[in-house]
């Protein structure tokens, strides 16, 4: 059996309906996860990272603002954290959403130093930088 390698860093998110600004948020989100899986081509690290943009709509909206975590997977060493996006997109919404992931990637690294678990953001924090 080939195992498949899981990503240090990937992105999805969950849409609400529709909203004024969904269009923006779902073309920035695109292209944010076009780069990141450009950029994240590579050795596995420690604790992978999946961050979960939530997107507000008509149906949906997240019931908290900024970012937290979510579940953890000992077996595949990931763990999940939400970002909760406005229900407005701002006039640079690829550059919100990296300002959000690099929130995600400093919850993560909190979370990670709480339950002592060996992880290396740094590298995440350069990739965010070049993308």
């Amino acid at each position: 059996m080939i195992e498949e390698a899981i990503p240090p860093l990937s992105i999805g998110s969950i849409e609400g309906g529709r909203s004024p600004s969904m269009a923006r948020w779902r073309d920035a989100l695109t292209r944010l996860t076009i780069d990141v899986a450009s950029a994240t081509q590579g050795p596995r690290i420690p604790l992978s990272l999946s961050v979960i943009f939530q997107v507000p709509g008509d149906l949906l909206k997240p019931d908290f603002e900024g970012v937290r975590t979510g579940h953890y997977s000992k077996k595949e060493s990931s763990l999940i954290v939400q970002a909760a996006l406005p229900e407005e997109a701002p006039s640079d919404p690829k550059g919100h959403l990296k300002q959000t992931l690099g929130a995600a990637i400093d919850e993560a690294d909190r979370w990670a130093q709480r339950r002592r678990i060996a992880a290396d953001f740094g590298s995440l924090r350069e990739l965010l930088s070049r993308i």
